[in-house]
């Protein structure tokens, strides 16, 4: 069963994701037609601004679903609707300290954007902003129950619906009148009719949720679940900051057109970032549920494999990242929107970084680790902001995402597999290091000859895209295959890979008859 519904989620995400990069594309290319750089940022900024003020989530929707999973696993559908209820009074509470935190903020945010803009409205259009956020809050829990049963796939559905109508709606509204509101407006309904519907159908799943709304779990699950939520509080506090301070510092120190070409390098690696997240995210429910029933050996070697392919699919993005970002903006966007090279490195840097650090932190967080490493974030914090705030000054744009990678280095680098291996697998954690290294080594020496190769093709528009597209997928790819074809993770990946199609086929088989 676990195995099926990874390969649901599978496909479920990745389809999904694949009609949203499309529909993203093309509404990111009429919106830069239409409206100006100046929107483009706005749009990043106050994305960002209300991302900070989502830390009031605490990170509770992680906590709760980590303990979700054990009474699945027990059966025990009263604990579920109990830890249901609990989390839907947690997350109204989360609203109210957004709504007066945002409101609260208003007053302050000419001091976030450098120099003058010209954008009408720019107070009205935070506050759409802040109620899309703050309404997500009352229904958007109850999907938390169809992805701890690793459904995860249902919601991925309703999600990619409601996303494809706004996408079209959003270019309609553009082209017929040409405004910034109405395109946020059309974002609002949407976000809030896809929460709505989700949990109408979690109610149809899950009758139980409706029987008693009003009881809540034993003190002792209660005070776990505090303890949980006080932990991943402060890990939601470090990511924020290292994850989602670049557009505000860029916005005070640079200025908003900055951020506005910033948006566009960020929606094509946001595009990548979900589809490969997809991929393990799909795995989620199913690790948890084997953290739940203690196999931590099997546990393991299903991390080793996804570890193997998160080098391989992060490894292979970066790289052609690296060697396409730039071309392709210039043919979609124009030369006014590009960076330059050294600040798409530091760019890309920091996502394989990061990505690499996906695994692991899937694993800690389904297994429920996050106390261990609680401090962590803290010292992430404050040696992202110092050097963030020197650099920029210093060196400007590329100062910020230096900063970003001397914090994850100094901090999460090492500090999470250690966690994972100790308190998780309770192995000692230099295999994590030994592969790492492995497989960075290997990145760096595949990824500067596919380069090179790439170099000589420079022709201009969308054929040297397409001829460096095509050469990064089979050079790359293929001296990963012949590095790696014979070692235990690539053989464990393939097999894994064959119980899926077969599975796949035996179910499409069964329908036949």
């Amino acid at each position: 069963m676990r195995t099926k519904n990874s390969f649901m989620n599978f496909l479920a995400n990745e389809g999904s994701h694949f009609l949203n990069i499309i529909l993203s594309f093309l509404c990111r290319t009429v919106f830069l037609n239409i409206l100006s750089k100046q929107y483009l940022g706005v749009n990043g900024l106050f994305g960002n601004i209300l991302t900070v003020l989502s830390l009031a989530e605490l990170g509770i929707g992680t906590a709760m679903i980590f303990h979700i999973y054990q009474p699945i696993a027990n059966e025990d559908i009263v604990l579920q609707r109990q830890l249901m209820n609990m989390y839907k009074k947690l997350y109204r509470y989360v609203a109210i300290v957004i709504s007066v935190a945002g409101l609260a903020l208003l007053p302050f945010l000419q001091y976030l954007i450098k120099g003058n803009t010209d954008i009408p409205g720019l107070k009205i259009i935070y506050l759409l902003y802040l109620f899309n956020t703050v309404s997500s809050y009352f229904f958007c829990y109850k999907r938390a129950i169809i992805d701890a049963h690793q459904k995860m796939y249902v919601g991925t559905i309703i999600s990619t619906v409601f996303t494809m109508i706004q996408f079209c709606l959003q270019m309609l509204v553009l082209v017929a009148f040409k405004s910034f509101l109405i395109y946020l407006l059309v974002q609002i309904v949407c976000n809030v009719l896809t929460n709505v519907v989700i949990a109408w159908k979690a109610n149809q799943m899950y009758p139980f949720l409706k029987e008693d709304t009003k009881s809540m779990p034993p003190v002792e699950v209660k005070k776990s679940v505090y303890k949980n939520i006080g932990a991943m509080f402060i890990h939601r506090l470090g990511g924020v900051v290292v994850n989602d301070t670049d557009n505000l510092i860029m916005s005070a120190f640079v200025g908003i057109v900055s951020v506005g070409l910033y948006s566009n390098y960020q929606m094509i690696q946001y595009s990548i970032n979900v589809a490969l997240n997809g991929v393990f995210g799909a795995f989620t429910a199913s690790i948890g549920n084997l953290g739940a029933m203690k196999e931590k050996e099997k546990s393991y070697r299903i991390y080793k494999m996804l570890n193997f392919l998160g080098f391989w699919l992060y490894g292979f993005s970066a790289v052609a990242f690296i060697i396409m970002y730039n071309p392709f903006i210039e043919v979609w966007a124009g030369k006014d929107y590009l960076f330059p090279m050294t600040i798409v490195i530091a760019i890309v840097v920091n996502f394989y970084i990061s990505g690499m650090r996906v695994v692991t932190l899937t694993f800690r967080d389904a297994m429920g680790l996050y106390w261990y490493d609680r401090y962590k974030p803290i010292f992430e914090i404050i040696i992202n902001l110092t050097a963030s705030l020197i650099l920029v000054n210093k060196i400007g744009i590329v100062g910020i995402f230096l900063g970003t990678f001397i914090s994850t280095m100094t901090t999460s680098f090492w500090v999470e597999p250690y966690v994972t291996f100790k308190h998780g697998f309770e192995k000692k954690v230099r295999e994590f290091f030994g592969a790492y290294a492995v497989y960075a080594v290997t990145v760096i020496g595949v990824g500067s000859f596919t380069y090179w190769l790439c170099s000589h093709f420079v022709m201009g528009g969308i054929l040297e895209i397409f001829i460096k597209l095509v050469v990064c997928i089979v050079v790359y790819n293929g001296m990963i295959f012949l590095l790696f074809f014979k070692t235990t993770n690539f053989k464990n990946l393939w097999a894994q890979a064959m119980v899926l199609v077969n599975n796949r086929r035996k179910s499409k088989a069964g329908e036949g008859r």
